[in-house]
């Protein structure tokens, strides 16, 4: 942990800066900010700054768009009956009530669906159309699903019902052949901007059934009332909060602060929310999303459809307060699964795994994908976490930094019952016995170049000018998110009056500098050393506000933490050299079959010894090849200390 996996941006020209803060009247702080961001003349800084109608594009320009509309408008009139097929994630659950909102506006005959992740699972399901046929459906739209749904809607068309498909994720070579399919990226369209997630494309849609599709030129022409749905699914899908999805989703929010609906409002409440407190993307990310996700991960969405749909805030309460109880029993199978995929990731066993692959019998399927993200953050290497379910382990991956996890899993697509994902995440289905097969091929791999994860730093700041007057300049830069991040700020050395470990097992820190600021870190063991030695310690961080007693404090959030470098030790240089020697030497033992036996005439415990290969295999020295441990000819040499293993376990030995 140093300052090397920090990216410090180049600071704008003066003169750029002069330039934004006349002409915008906005602090020194934001014009810097937004210059970095690119947007360096005053019009582009206007237009970033006050998101406008102007920033819409015209839902017309999607693919089928025309269709879908004219479809839609028949069945609404003539009373054909409509159900929405939505999906349990917040994205899809927020498509759905845009969806249901916008057709009962139309008076249509309209009903919704939500698939059971652990009875439907993704997409669309063959055996759930066929019951919503059966019950006569005879129109079926598709919200945040549908482009991989060919044997379900190839169904449903042979039986004389339509299906509209509206969607964002990535399509396959071959699409189904639905009545219509509406997607920002379809290859035949070219909407200008392809980013939109799925209660995007609905609204887009939602806009077009109640303007008669016909171009607006002024934001109250929108149904903005819908727009708090947008921002909750748009951020919690994390979407580019850029063009119009920043639009969309900087008036949402608006909505949530000045007239949230009744479900929103029961929950903000719910979540400890303060009526002083402002409604950010942070409020969405931290508070909101987590909540309404819970729901599906656990058991069935439909309850957090019924909170955002509902219009009584008797029943608003009531809901929410089951999404609350269902979110603390989310958080204790967190807590559970965790503490056991960590016991795992951090024995002998797998020491030396370059991509850490823990499976576990019965855990939750719904919180795998957490507990990965967690586990990464803690030893920093890919993670896929699997459970063992029905005779089949299902689970999901995470990726470390920039490393392209689904590329290099993707390579043994040959062993999977399911597949799929991006660079950053991935869920795959797996035998028992091939996964055998695929935990010996991960082992035998080359070593891998996972680089450091960088932490892009806007600028270095002096504790002594930290001021709420600081946070305001911010905020007019909201809502942050994916291609609009939250300024991060270094802070060299700065003096540290008090730390101490927080949480049920001392996983976060919290740091009380000389100026009575507060610097919090979350979910980050690694970070508790700072505890023991806080002298020298840097730190990158974002600034909050925390509210305690009706007071708003600055608050800094650790974005990443800088210890003093550790000095090399001389004693165990030479220690690690002489296991080095005995390496080269021996490359045709088998270490897997024969570690007691060595370590023990290393005089070394297994455990470090585990540790110590581990240490070689970051840097570069060696790799595993079916438990022979070879040396990687001409390696550039190394310090021990760039090791986060040799850091982690060996330093203060």
């Amino acid at each position: 942990m140093s300052q090397n996996n920090w990216r410090l941006l180049p600071q704008p020209a003066e003169k750029t800066v002069r330039q934004l803060t006349s002409q915008l009247n906005i602090a020194q702080l934001t014009a810097t900010i937004v210059a970095q961001k690119g947007y360096t003349t005053p019009e582009a800084a206007f237009a970033y700054l006050q998101p406008s109608i102007d920033q819409l594009h015209d839902p017309m320009q999607l693919h089928d768009l025309d269709k879908a509309l004219e479809r839609l408008m028949t069945a609404a009139f003539e009373g054909e009956k409509i159900v929405i097929y939505g999906d349990y994630d917040l994205d899809g659950v927020t498509s759905t009530a845009v969806m249901m909102e916008a057709l009962q506006v139309l008076g249509a005959d309209v009903t919704a669906y939500i698939p059971n992740r652990f009875q439907d699972g993704y997409g669309p399901n063959l055996a759930a159309y066929q019951r919503l046929i059966a019950d006569g459906a005879q129109v079926i739209v598709t919200v945040d699903n549908g482009v991989s749904g060919h044997e379900a809607v190839a169904y449903a068309m042979s039986q004389g019902v339509d299906v509209i498909i509206t969607d964002h994720h990535e399509m396959g070579p071959t699409l189904p052949d639905a009545y219509a399919i509406v997607h920002p990226r379809h290859p035949e369209g070219d909407y200008p901007f392809t980013d939109l997630s799925g209660v995007g494309v609905a609204f887009k849609l939602a806009q077009a059934l109640l303007t008669d599709g016909e171009p607006v030129q002024d934001k109250s022409e929108l149904p903005t009332e819908m727009l708090d749905l947008v921002a909750l699914g748009e951020i919690a899908d994390m979407v580019s909060l850029t063009d119009e999805n920043r639009t969309l989703v900087s008036w949402g929010l608006k909505q949530m602060a000045e007239s949230p609906r009744p479900g929103i409002a029961a929950l903000l409440k719910s979540a400890g929310q303060l009526p002083e407190q402002p409604i950010i993307s942070e409020t969405v990310g931290f508070k909101l999303a987590p909540r309404l996700n819970a729901v599906g991960r656990l058991g069935d969405a439909q309850l957090a459809l019924d909170l955002l749909l509902t219009q009584s805030s008797d029943d608003a309460t009531a809901l929410a307060t089951q999404v609350e109880a269902i979110n603390a029993q989310r958080q204790e199978i967190v807590e559970e699964v965790f503490g056991a995929a960590k016991q795992l990731a951090l024995s002998d066993a797998h020491a030396n795994d370059q991509v850490l692959v823990v499976a576990g019998d019965d855990w939750h399927q719904g919180i795998l994908g957490i507990v990965a993200s967690r586990l990464v953050e803690l030893i920093h290497k890919p993670v896929i976490v699997l459970s063992l379910v029905d005779g089949t382990y299902k689970g999901s991956g995470r990726t470390y930094g920039d490393f392209d996890l689904y590329a290099l899993m993707g390579q043994y697509r040959d062993l999977y019952d399911t597949f799929g994902g991006h660079a950053n995440a991935l869920g795959l289905g797996i035998s028992p016995a091939n996964l055998a097969i695929l935990r010996e091929r991960l082992s035998s791999l080359p070593a891998l170049v996972i680089p450091e994860k960088q932490v892009t730093v806007n600028m270095m700041l002096p504790v002594n000018q930290l001021a709420p007057t600081l946070y305001d300049a911010l905020k007019l830069m909201e809502p942050f998110g994916t291609d609009n991040p939250e300024p991060v700020f270094g802070f060299q050395t700065p003096k540290i009056e008090k730390t101490m470990t927080m949480g049920a097992t001392q996983q976060h820190v919290k740091l009380t500098l000389a100026n009575q600021i507060e610097a919090v870190g979350f979910n980050h063991p690694d970070w508790t050393r700072i505890v023991q030695q806080p002298a020298g310690v840097s730190f990158a961080a974002t600034l909050g506000l925390n509210y305690f007693r009706g007071q708003a404090k600055l608050q800094l959030l650790l974005a990443d933490v800088a210890l003093p470098e550790p000095v090399e030790n001389t004693a165990h240089k030479q220690f690690f050299a002489q296991v080095y020697k005995f390496i080269y030497a021996h490359q045709d033992l088998n270490f897997g079959q024969n570690l007691d036996k060595i370590a023990k005439q290393l005089q070394l415990s297994p455990k470090d010894l585990n540790i110590m290969i581990q240490v070689f295999i970051e840097l570069g020295f060696v790799r595993i090849v079916d438990g022979y441990v070879k040396i990687i000819p001409n390696a550039p040499q190394k310090s021990l200390t760039t090791s986060v293993t040799y850091q982690k376990f060996l330093a203060n030995r």
